[in-house]
């Protein structure tokens, strides 16, 4: 890992936000949100509206856990793409990768929907006596599952030992493992792959397998898209400059898992 680059950073923030213990959630926070903003002003420049994410906590009658979520909506970023992930193909996506698909679009927005489930935290029990943003224990550490996959995902930029098909059997096994095997999640998990697209990229990102498509990519051009119909009709008050915080928290996400293209050059 190189914690001094906006990816190494934007990567460590977002794994602590699943590490067990005693946490700082406030910190946690400061540290997720200044590294999304340095990889956003880096990479999308003013048109950026990662500020309009932030890391909050989720209420479930099995416990409260840890994500990233929408600021002003309350929802989490993996349910706007629960709602998402059968949408249709985006004129502006296709015309920007002219090579994709619609099954391979719908594997995008799958494969982010689970990274970003598995970078929350374990759910832990819901004290009544406890403050919104205070716990009595420590937060419960990652499932072996969970952990996997988190390991899985920062093997693609810590671990340049490995082969990039060593990588992908890792990543397809461990998404599996945590996701469950639904026919869904195995036709999304083939479709994915750890490649070395070439010049002027110089390590491992995580692509399409049949196009080579960096998933990275394919959600940066969805950047100003119209909300697709599916997730305005679950979530009707959403607006667009929400919609692109969520293309712009995925794309970077996706990014802060690829190698360095700097480390090579250190």
């Amino acid at each position: 890992m190189n914690p001094s680059s906006p990816r190494g950073r934007l990567r460590d923030a977002l794994l602590r936000v699943g590490e067990g213990g005693d946490v700082d959630e406030a910190d946690l926070g400061s540290a997720v949100a200044t590294a999304l903003r340095e990889l956003a002003s880096e990479t999308l420049g003013e048109r950026s509206r990662v500020d309009l994410v932030t890391v909050g906590a989720e209420d479930h009658p099995w416990g409260r856990s840890l994500g990233l979520r929408l600021a002003d909506y309350d929802v989490g970023l993996w349910d706007v793409l629960w709602h998402a992930d059968e949408s249709d193909l985006p004129p502006q996506v296709q015309e920007s990768c002219p090579t994709l698909n619609q099954e391979e679009w719908q594997a995008v927005l799958l494969v982010s929907k689970l990274i970003f489930t598995g970078l929350q935290s374990e759910s832990e029990p819901v004290h009544a006596d406890a403050g919104r943003h205070q716990r009595a224990t420590p937060r419960p550490p990652r499932s072996a599952a969970r952990e996997r996959f988190c390991l899985a995902l920062a093997a693609i930029s810590d671990r340049p030992d490995l082969h990039q098909d060593e990588l992908t059997a890792q990543l397809r096994a461990a998404l599996l493992d945590f996701a469950s095997e639904t026919p869904d999640n195995k036709e999304a998990a083939q479709r994915i792959a750890v490649l070395h697209t070439g010049e002027p990229w110089k390590g491992p990102r995580l692509c399409l397998s049949r196009s080579g498509l960096a998933l990275a990519k394919v959600a940066l051009s969805a950047d100003g898209c119209p909300v697709p119909s599916r997730v305005w009709q679950e979530l009707p008050d959403l607006t667009h400059d929400e919609w692109n915080a969520v293309v712009h928290v995925v794309g970077l996400t996706l990014m802060a898992f690829e190698a360095d293209p700097t480390r090579d050059a250190a």
